[in-house]
């Protein structure tokens, strides 16, 4: 299986230094650790919203980290389900939580407008197909606890042959509607049969491009209060009366450190106490893989979950088609299969072997049009899980200084996007008390 390693969202940027290497002691308000969306998006809204200095401090170089090597999608969900969050929290938090997220369409829209990034934001819908009767009646119950609570709400469609096997409640009767098995596999754009699906809004995006576009403005922006380096990896962060993030042998100083550093291991953190993230956070690295097609059809994305037990399938596979800013022609991108990970993740490894194998087979018998096997690419990334299934934002409980807009909880990079206005908001109003 011919396969090129990368991707194709790397192909798709410059691979100019957009900051230096920290070479010198440096002092600042508020260091940021990690280039990626959330940690440009952290840096974008703290320099709006208040008069501090930020210093943002970046392994490699700005979005060629997970923000580089993602599905491409931004979507406002989260990985548990209403109901399994409800043993944990109440329900009035949790649809505050989604309609937070899903406000996330809306500042991508307006960090665009802002940064003049017209050309890589795709407004679209995505599909969810549904394979089995236990994931209809889970779908049901979730969009009653959302109804309920305040949340947003998708309607479902049926497979016309389904409605007899499954319980209606009443209060979504106008939510539900039926279609043949061949209208389904039309909204899907899939060969394989699926007996509901429903649909939500999406943006997408190559987020290591936007954070890139970001940062660049930032640094034209406010040239006396913003800092990058880049080819700084941050081995340690002590706290104590004051902040030191060290990289190169060298040190910035800052009243407090943001960590936004998703899947990658983090520096070691010096302090009295445990930070919570020692303890939360758990590593996975995720395998994607892309083709290019001669077509050039509507932006779309999609998501297929499939029968549990299935020898043949993933539990699900995501799916994102948009134009390839390279020549104009479809992407087709998609993923699914991921693993934990405990060392230092290898790009350029398969994890486990074959999986790109199994992915690519996915796409072939389920994607409807043709696609170009010379332009087959590869590629991982890393993605951190807190062990509640909640994005880690805001302040440690624990470790004055410490401030979190990490883990990668909620599907693509809108999350990172709301976290870092709500970090940004809550570090400005902790120090104008």
């Amino acid at each position: 299986m011919p396969c090129e390693i990368v991707s194709p969202w790397i192909k798709e940027m410059d691979d100019r230094p957009i900051g230096e290497p920290l070479a010198t002691e440096e002092r600042t308000d508020i260091v940021i650790i990690g280039g990626g969306i959330a940690g440009t998006s952290t840096a974008y809204y703290l320099l709006q919203e208040s008069d501090l200095h930020v210093t943002l401090v970046e392994r490699t170089k700005v979005g060629y980290g997970a923000s580089g090597r993602n599905g491409g999608q931004g979507i406002a969900s989260v990985e548990r389900s209403f109901k399994d969050l409800l043993g944990s929290l109440p329900g009035a938090e949790i649809a505050s939580l989604l309609n937070e997220i899903s406000s996330g369409h809306q500042r991508v829209d307006e960090i665009c407008n802002s940064i003049g990034y017209h050309d890589g934001l795709f407004k679209t819908t995505i599909w969810t197909g549904l394979s089995s009767v236990t994931e209809v009646q889970k779908q049901l119950e979730e969009m009653k606890l959302r109804l309920l609570y305040g949340a947003p709400v998708h309607p479902l469609i049926l497979d016309e042959d389904l409605v007899p096997k499954v319980e209606i409640d009443p209060v979504l009767a106008e939510m539900v509607s039926t279609a043949t098995p061949s209208r389904l596999k039309e909204v899907l754009c899939t060969r394989e049969k699926y007996i509901a699906a429903y649909s939500a809004p999406a943006s997408l995006a190559n987020s290591g491009r936007l954070s890139r576009a970001i940062a660049r403005h930032l640094l034209d922006r406010y040239p006396g209060r913003f800092v990058l380096h880049e080819e700084s990896p941050v081995s340690s962060i002590s706290f104590g009366e004051e902040v030191k993030a060290r990289s190169n042998g060298t040190a910035v100083s800052a009243d407090a450190a943001v960590l936004c550093t998703n899947g990658y291991p983090l520096p070691e953190l010096e302090s009295s106490t445990v930070p919570k993230i020692s303890d939360s956070l758990r590593r996975y690295v995720a395998s994607m893989v892309a083709h290019t097609s001669e077509d050039r059809t509507a932006p779309g994305a999609f998501t297929y979950f499939h029968e549990e037990g299935d020898p043949e399938e993933e539990p699900y596979f995501y799916l994102t088609r948009r134009p390839f800013l390279l020549n104009g022609n479809d992407l087709v991108t998609v993923g699914g299969p991921q693993q934990t990970i405990s060392e230092e993740l290898d790009h350029g490894a398969e994890y486990p072997p074959g999986v790109y194998a199994r992915i690519d087979g996915f796409l072939a018998r389920s994607y409807t049009c043709a696609l170009r096997d010379e332009d087959m690419m590869c590629w991982n990334g890393p993605m951190g899980y807190t062990k509640d299934g909640i994005r880690l934002v805001g302040k440690d409980p624990h470790v004055p200084g410490l401030w979190y807009n990490t883990a990668c909880n909620g599907i693509g990079f809108l999350p990172s996007i709301v976290g870092g206005r709500k970090v940004a908001a809550e570090i400005a109003g902790a120090r104008s008390r």
